[in-house]
């Protein structure tokens, strides 16, 4: 972004395939839901009297914002964008429909997944997602639960509510809360 300054990252992917088995499976559809828009986001530089601000237990200012949407099928995966190293945590939650837009929350809503960055290099137990200078943000993952994962949630017939948080000790443009699920 300077001239004198250029910015040099790596980006690390895996992938894990497998021949197609049509008696295992499934066709998934994505669809994302954002709760911020169009999908990018500017955080505040939080201070006393901001909306949306206020400290963490340690002091820090986070930004939050809130949205209550419908869903769809049930979850076979949630992949919630958001930007380093602002993005603290993205959770989303499945509600009644009873309770109503304005009643869906965090305390009347059951957790459905909750994603937090992973910073390498500090002694994660997993030691190969704990390279320093690298992030990760691991997804939530359901399927059959003879593999180990939960079961996929429906989300037909319920409300949907997510929270996200930004570190906002400073401000800056374009945060994402973002929601890419894929659902069957």
């Amino acid at each position: 972004p300077w001239p004198a300054q250029p910015l040099t990252y790596h980006l690390k992917f895996r992938f894990w395939v497998q021949p197609y088995n049509a008696s295992y499976h499934q066709p998934l559809r994505r669809v994302t839901w954002g709760i911020a828009s169009p999908v990018e986001y500017d955080v505040p530089k939080c201070a006393d009297g901001v909306a949306g601000c206020s400290r963490g237990p340690d002091g820090t200012w986070v930004h939050t914002i809130k949205g209550t949407y419908t869903g769809g099928g049930r979850l076979a995966a949630a992949h919630f964008h958001c930007h380093a190293p602002s993005c603290l945590s993205v959770a989303m939650y499945r509600c009644p429909k009873s309770v109503g837009v304005d009643g869906c929350s965090a305390a009347k809503g059951e957790l459905l997944c909750e994603e937090k960055p992973i910073f390498g290099g500090f002694g994660h137990e997993v030691t190969k997602f704990d390279e320093p200078g690298y992030i990760l943000v691991p997804p939530c993952i359901w399927g059959n639960e003879t593999h180990g994962l939960a079961a996929p949630p429906q989300t037909d017939g319920y409300l949907l509510h997510s929270v996200k948080t930004s570190n906002a000790t400073y401000g800056h443009h374009g945060e994402m809360a973002w929601q890419q699920m894929y659902v069957f």
